[in-house]
C-alpha cells in the first residue's frame, strides 16, 4: 500500500528484565505496528542506563538500557566498552504504550571490569534521531578511619588488655588484626568487635569499630610492641596501621579535653513565647568540634550555624516548640572531635512526666517602718508543678522595663514534692509612695492554656501610710484566691 506501512515482528517467549527499581515484561506473540504517514509523529528516543542493584553472585554482571517515548518503533541497540564494540547483547521488541514506544537492551560484563573506571556505553539508533548513555558504577564513598590503641594495667587475672579504636570510615566492610612485635597473634587470642555509625556534615553515613586484644602479662615486658591494622572497602583498598608500645595508660583520659553542656531554653521564652532555644556549649584544648542535633531515633535535625565564642569553646543553638519542652522529647548534641573515640551523644530532656498543679499566689509588702531608700515587693508562689516558673511586673497596667526597674525570679525550691519561688521587684521608696500600684504577673504552665497568668497588686496609701492590699486574679478559680 502507497499509504500504509505494516511491520510485523516476533516477540520472543515470555521475558522479564529487574533492574535497579524496575522490573520489565515482554511476552510471546506477534508485534503488529500499522503506520500512518498522515498521521504518525516522528520522535527519537530518551535513553536511561540501568545499573544492577547491591552485588550480584558469580563473575558477570547485567546492565539494561532503556529507550523511551520514541515512533516509529524500529530501533536499534549497540553497546561499548571504551572503544571496543560488544556483540553479546540482548535487545527486546519494543512495547507500545499510547502513541510511543519503549524498548529494552540488556548485556552481561565481566564483574572485574565493572567499576568506576571503565566506561559502558549504549547507543541507540533511530530514524527521528539517536541517543546514548553511559554507564557506570557510582563510586562507593571510602574513608580510611582515625586508628588508636590504648592498653589497661595487668588485671587480676594475670591478663593485659590491649584497645583498638577504628574511628569514621566507610564503608562497613573491614577488618582488623593485631600484631605482636611484628607476629600476628589475632588467631591466638578472642577479639571483640562492635560497630556503631553516624553521619558526618556532608550526611555520608561513618562507622565507628572496637578491638580487644588480651594476652598474658608475663608475655610481656617493655620492648612488646602492638600493631593494629586496619583493611576496609569492599576490595581491602583502605589500610591503616598504628603501633602501640606497652605503657600502662587509661583508656578514657583521652575524652577529658573535650566538654560538652547542654542549655535548656529559658523558662521566659517558653511560657511567653511559646518557643525557645536549647544551647549545646562545646569546650576544646584543640582543633575545631563537628557539633549536629539528633532525635530520639538518631535523625539529624537542622540546627542553626556554628558560633565560635572564642578559639575553645562552640555553640550550637536548636529551636524547640512549646509543644516539644511540654510533652519532654528528647534531643541529642552530638560532637564530632579528634580527642574523642567515638561521638559524644550529650542528650537533653525535661525532667517531667506528672500532671501540671497551679500555683498559690501572694503579694507580700515592704516592711511598714523602714529608713531605706528603696524597698523589695515580694510576689510568694507556692505549691506549684513543674518548677519552671516565671514571675514578671507591672507598673499600674504597663510593664515593668528592665532599663528602669529591677527584678528577679529566684530558683524554685522543691519541698514535700511540690516547688516555690519567689519575685522580688526592688523601687525607691518615693516611687513606692505615688500611689502607683504594682502587679506581680505569674506564669506556669498549669494556667498558660487558660488564663494565661495568674495577678496579685498593691498599692501604697499616703495620708496614713496603711497598706492597700489588693489581691486580684484575671480570670481565676475561686479556689485559687489568697486568704
Amino acid at each position: 500500500s502507497n499509504f500504509f506501512t505494516i511491520a510485523a515482528e516476533n516477540v520472543y517467549l515470555h521475558q522479564s528484565l529487574k533492574m535497579c527499581g524496575i522490573l520489565l515484561y515482554f511476552y510471546s506473540g506477534i508485534l503488529i505496528t500499522v503506520v500512518s504517514p498522515f498521521l504518525a509523529t516522528s520522535t527519537a528516543p530518551t535513553v536511561f542506563p540501568l545499573v544492577p542493584c547491591g552485588t550480584e553472585s558469580g563473575d558477570m554482571v547485567t546492565l539494561g538500557c532503556l529507550a523511551t517515548g520514541f515512533n516509529p518503533p524500529a530501533v536499534t541497540f549497540s553497546w561499548n566498552k571504551g572503544s571496543t564494540a560488544l556483540t553479546d547483547f540482548i535487545q527486546y521488541p519494543a512495547v507500545q504504550k499510547g502513541d510511543v514506544y519503549t524498548g529494552v537492551s540488556q548485556v552481561r560484563v565481566r564483574k572485574q571490569d565493572w567499576n568506576p573506571q571503565q566506561n559502558f556505553q549504549c547507543v541507540v539508533n533511530h530514524a527521528a534521531g539517536n541517543a546514548q548513555a553511559d554507564i557506570r558504577p557510582t563510586p562507593v564513598f571510602k574513608q580510611n578511619p582515625t586508628l588508636k590503641v590504648f592498653s589497661s594495667s595487668s588485671d587480676e587475672d594475670g591478663t593485659y588488655t590491649a584497645s583498638c579504636f577504628a574511628k569514621e570510615f566507610a564503608p562497613k566492610k573491614h577488618g582488623i588484626k593485631w600484631l605482636k612485635n611484628g607476629a600476628d597473634v589475632t588467631s591466638k587470642i578472642d577479639l571483640t568487635e562492635t560497630v556503631s555509625d553516624s553521619k558526618n556534615a556532608a550526611g555520608k553515613t561513618l562507622y565507628y569499630a572496637t578491638s580487644f586484644l588480651t594476652v598474658n602479662s608475663s608475655d610481656l615486658n617493655d620492648k612488646t610492641t602492638f600493631t593494629c591494622q586496619f583493611t576496609g572497602g569492599e576490595d581491602g583498598s583502605l589500610n591503616k596501621t598504628v603501633p602501640y608500645k606497652v605503657i600502662p595508660t587509661c583508656p578514657d583520659c583521652v575524652t577529658s579535653n573535650v566538654k560538652v553542656e547542654i542549655t535548656g531554653p529559658a523558662t521566659e521564652d517558653m511560657l511567653l513565647d511559646k518557643k525557645g532555644t536549647l544551647t549545646c556549649r562545646v569546650t576544646v584544648q584543640k582543633d575545631k568540634p563537628q557539633i549536629m542535633w539528633e532525635d530520639e531515633n538518631k535523625e539529624e535535625i537542622a540546627s542553626k550555624p556554628m558560633i565560635e565564642e572564642n578559639g575553645m569553646t562552640y555553640l550550637s543553638k536548636l529551636d524547640i516548640t512549646y509543644d516539644e519542652w511540654s510533652r519532654g522529647v528528647k534531643r541529642y548534641c552530638v560532637v564530632h572531635h579528634s580527642d574523642l573515640l567515638t561521638p559524644s551523644r550529650e542528650p537533653y530532656e525535661r525532667e517531667f512526666g506528672g500532671s501540671p498543679e497551679r500555683p498559690s499566689v501572694f503579694m507580700l509588702p515592704p516592711l511598714e517602718q523602714t529608713n531605706k531608700a528603696e524597698v523589695t515587693l515580694t510576689c510568694f508562689v507556692k505549691d506549684f508543678l513543674p518548677k519552671e516558673v516565671f514571675v514578671s511586673w507591672l507598673v499600674d497596667d504597663e510593664e515593668a522595663d528592665s532599663s528602669s526597674y529591677a527584678f528577679n525570679t529566684t530558683e524554685p525550691i522543691e519541698n514535700n514534692g511540690f516547688y516555690s519561688a519567689y519575685g522580688q521587684l526592688f523601687v525607691s521608696l518615693h516611687e513606692w509612695k505615688n500611689n502607683a500600684v504594682y502587679s506581680c504577673v505569674v506564669y506556669h504552665e498549669s494556667v498558660v492554656n487558660t488564663t494565661r497568668a495568674i495577678v496579685r497588686s498593691i498599692g501604697y496609701r499616703t495620708f496614713d501610710k496603711n497598706r492597700i492590699d489588693l489581691n486580684m486574679n484575671i480570670n481565676q478559680d475561686s479556689k485559687c484566691s489568697a486568704q
